[in-house]
C-alpha cells in the first residue's frame, strides 16, 4: 500500500502559494528578494514532485507495459485532471463574456492553442496546463522504463533534455511564439529523473547517498546565483528559462528533501493541516489563478490575490470533487 506523505501536501500548498506571489510582484522585487533561491523554485519544486510521486506509486510494482495505459488508468486522470480543466473551461468563457459586458475589454484567448490546453481566458502560468497534459502520456513510460533501467533511463532524461534545448535554440518560430517552447515537458525531463531518485532515497532511509543530493544542490545553488546576479549565461540555450533548465534542478530536489526531513508525515497541527490541504487543492487553485490573472489588469494587490485565488480555488476543489464522486459512482 502507497504510503502517505503529509510533507508532500504541504510543499505543494508552499509551492502554490510561492506561484501566486511569483505573479503578484514585479521582476525587480524578485531580484531584490533573491526569489531565484525559493519563490522562483515553485515550478521546479512541482515537476521534481512529479516524478517523485510516480516514482512513490511504481515502487511497490512490478508493472507489464500493458498494464501502463489502461482504461482505468485514463478514467483516473480525466477525473482528476481533466474534469477539472473543462470545468475551468466553461467557467473561463462565462468569466470572460461577463467580463467584456462590464468592462468592454477583450479578454478571450481563443484559438488553436485552446485544444492543448490553453483556457479561453488565459492568464500567467497558462504553459503548466498543457505541461501536465503531455505528462498524462509521458510519465507512465518514464516510470515503467525507470524501475527496469533507472540509470539508463536518467542518462536519456537528461540527453533528451539537453538536446530539445539546443534543437530549440535553432528554431526561429520560438522568437515570435514562446508557448510551445515554454509547455515543453522536455525541458522538465531531468527534473522528473530527479524526483523518481528522491523517492528510492525517502522510501528506502537510505542516507549515504544524499551526500550527492547536498554537493548537486549546492552547485545549482552557485550557478543560479550568477546566472542571476553575475550575468553568467550559457551558450546555444534560449535564454529565457537558464534559470530552470538541468542545472538548476537539483537545488529544487534539495529543497524537497530538506522538507521531507523537516516536516512531519502526519500531523494535527492545525498550520500543517490547512497548508496540507491547500496543497491537495493546488491544481484547482492554480487553474482558478490562470483564469484571474487573465481577467484583471493590475495584479500588483498581493492580499486580494492571494485571498481571492486560494478560497476560489479551494471551493472550486471542494465542488470539483464532489461532482467527481458523483461521476465516478
Amino acid at each position: 500500500m502507497k504510503q502517505h506523505f503529509q510533507q508532500i501536501d504541504i510543499l505543494k500548498g508552499l509551492a502554490i502559494i510561492a506561484v501566486l506571489l511569483l505573479h503578484s510582484v514585479s521582476r525587480e522585487q524578485l531580484n531584490a528578494s533573491y526569489a531565484v533561491f525559493h519563490i522562483w523554485q515553485a515550478v521546479p519544486i512541482f515537476m521534481v514532485l512529479m516524478g517523485l510521486n510516480l516514482g512513490m506509486s511504481y515502487a511497490s510494482k512490478t508493472l507489464h507495459f500493458d498494464q501502463l495505459y489502461t482504461p482505468n488508468y485514463f478514467q483516473k486522470k480525466a477525473l482528476r485532471i481533466i474534469f477539472p480543466l473543462l470545468l475551468m473551461y466553461i467557467f473561463a468563457l462565462v468569466a470572460g463574456y461577463v467580463w467584456e459586458q462590464i468592462y468592454a475589454r477583450e479578454v478571450y484567448t481563443l484559438g488553436w492553442k485552446n485544444l492543448i490546453g490553453v483556457l479561453p481566458v488565459s492568464g500567467k502560468g497558462n504553459y503548466f496546463i498543457t505541461l501536465l497534459l503531455q505528462s498524462l502520456i509521458a510519465l507512465p513510460l518514464i516510470g515503467y522504463t525507470f524501475n527496469r533501467w533507472p540509470i539508463r533511463t536518467s542518462l536519456v532524461l537528461l540527453l533528451l533534455e539537453i538536446a530539445f534545448q539546443l534543437i530549440a535554440y535553432q528554431i526561429s518560430y520560438f522568437e515570435e511564439d514562446r508557448y510551445l517552447y515554454d509547455s515543453a515537458l522536455f525541458r522538465y525531463f531531468s527534473a522528473i529523473a530527479l524526483g523518481l531518485w528522491l523517492a528510492r532515497l525517502i522510501l528506502t532511509s537510505e542516507r549515504r547517498y544524499s551526500w550527492l543530493l547536498i554537493l548537486a544542490g549546492i552547485a545549482s545553488s552557485i550557478y543560479l546565483y550568477f546566472h542571476q546576479y553575475q550575468g553568467i549565461s550559457l551558450p546555444y540555450i534560449r535564454p529565457e528559462w537558464q534559470a530552470q533548465l538541468f542545472l538548476t534542478y537539483p537545488y529544487a530536489a534539495l529543497m524537497i528533501y530538506l522538507g521531507i526531513l523537516t516536516f512531519p508525515q502526519q500531523s494535527n497541527f492545525i498550520a500543517f493541516r490547512i497548508m496540507a490541504t491547500v496543497g491537495k487543492a493546488s491544481y484547482h487553485i492554480f487553474l482558478v489563478q490562470v483564469l484571474y490573472f487573465g481577467l484583471i489588469k493590475d495584479n500588483t494587490n498581493i492580499a486580494l490575490n492571494l485571498t481571492f485565488c486560494l478560497l476560489v480555488g479551494l471551493i472550486f476543489y471542494w465542488l470539483e470533487s464532489f461532482l467527481s464522486k458523483k461521476i465516478s459512482n
